[in-house]
């Protein structure tokens, strides 16, 4: 279960120069603020107790409750994202597959990449691209490596956004390593072509979704770890738990995404996060629909 981001990751965005964190905000909208949340794997492992596989539902006491794209996708879209589906719907639907080394050089404009072929799996460690696109003077310590600068400048944002999907919301495999298919996917939410290089307009909610649903069933049949975005998975689970008669909502001003003002808002309305998994299983056992 993803519960702490690679801090180097969070480095990186901090330092990242704005044009870039416009062009990784205006694809995959809020999910960077996923940095900065802190889990609570305690509710997860509850929350799967109560899973349905057969009819893709929650069942808290009387209240039925279930995840959708809609939900997903108002969690993390950025308004640079809601204008440009006003352009260009993203009614088309994103099957992923799994680039080899090549595809992925030749994707990179790399012209020197041994590295990879000393990889013992097809999975590409974080800190080996956070070395080539996040650090300080990252190509001039490797810009034998690639094509220009002008191609290594147009890779660093699509990069971020590669190793944000790969290490936190599509964690597979080791920890902090990025599968193949995720690059296939980063690229093709940025460059919005598809396999024979038609124009597409894909969106990243249906496969978050598709990820929790397959998850939920695969922790609720004995896998240890819920590997999928938890923490996306975790705001809206406490978007229904939490109702007071004079809720507080963060400011829309202050924070621009539900994300980022997630921790704050619990906070303020006086969540309880120490009680453990017997303390949150009674509570969810015990949900009424005048509760949610």
């Amino acid at each position: 279960m993803v519960t702490i981001p690679d801090p180097f990751l969070k480095v990186w965005w901090r330092f990242m120069n704005n044009d870039d964190k416009m062009i990784v905000q205006k694809r995959i909208g809020y999910l960077q603020s996923l940095l900065e949340m802190n889990a609570w794997p305690g509710l997860i492992g509850t929350m799967v107790k109560f899973w349905d596989s057969e009819n893709m539902v929650f069942w808290f006491g009387e209240v039925e409750l279930t995840p959708t794209i809609q939900k997903v996708l108002i969690s993390y879209e950025s308004v640079a994202m809601c204008n440009k589906r006003k352009r260009h719907p993203n009614t088309d639907l994103l099957y992923p597959i799994i680039w080899d080394f090549a595809k992925i050089r030749e994707k990179f404009s790399l012209v020197k990449a041994e590295w990879m072929n000393k990889l013992p799996g097809p999975n590409i460690p974080f800190r080996e691209l956070h070395y080539r696109f996040g650090c300080e003077r990252a190509y001039e310590k490797y810009k034998y490596e690639f094509l220009s600068k002008e191609k290594w400048n147009e890779m660093c944002p699509l990069t971020f956004a590669i190793c944000l999907l790969g290490t936190i919301v599509f964690p597979q495999g080791p920890k902090y390593t990025i599968h193949p298919s995720v690059f296939m996917v980063s690229h093709s939410i940025f460059y919005e072509v598809d396999y024979k290089t038609l124009t597409k307009y894909y969106t990243l909610g249906p496969m978050i979704l598709a990820d929790i649903y397959r998850a939920l069933d695969k922790f609720q049949s004995g896998e240890c770890f819920f590997q999928v975005c938890n923490l996306i998975q975790h705001l809206w689970m406490m978007r229904h738990l939490i109702k007071t008669h004079n809720p507080k909502e963060p400011d829309p001003l202050r924070w621009s995404d539900e994300l980022h003002g997630h921790d704050w808002w619990l906070y303020h309305n006086r969540c309880n996060k120490i009680g453990g998994e017997i303390f949150v299983y009674s509570k969810l056992r015990g949900l009424r629909d005048e509760n949610v």
